[in-house]
């Protein structure tokens, strides 16, 4: 017997999980990529520019994400980008504490 409708209720656990844990992955690597770009572009002469560079940095991100077929990558990256602007906008006084 052939059944019409698969049954996933073993996959929903495990998708929960995988889905869990990229998306706490692209929060980390966000907050971590404006670290790396918060350490050399806080003393810039411009730093109107510098915060625009993140800004035009995580729009391309959201960009390639619309593009992206899977869904999870999307969200990913969605995630990634959002948390990068978040993170370098808001993490300047807590990165200061890091850099001597």
């Amino acid at each position: 017997m052939v059944d019409v409708m698969p049954d996933r209720t073993m996959k929903e656990p495990t998708e929960l999980l995988i889905w869990t844990a990229s998306l706490l992955v692209a929060l980390l690597i966000g907050v971590g990529c404006a670290f790396v770009l918060w350490v050399p572009l806080h003393r810039a002469s411009l730093p109107g520019m510098a915060v625009a560079a993140v800004w035009v940095l995580s729009v391309g991100l959201v960009l390639i994400a619309f593009s992206v077929e899977r869904s999870l990558t999307r969200a990913s990256l969605v995630v990634l980008a959002v948390m990068l602007v978040v993170g370098y906008t808001l993490g300047g006084p807590q990165f200061a504490h890091l850099v001597p």
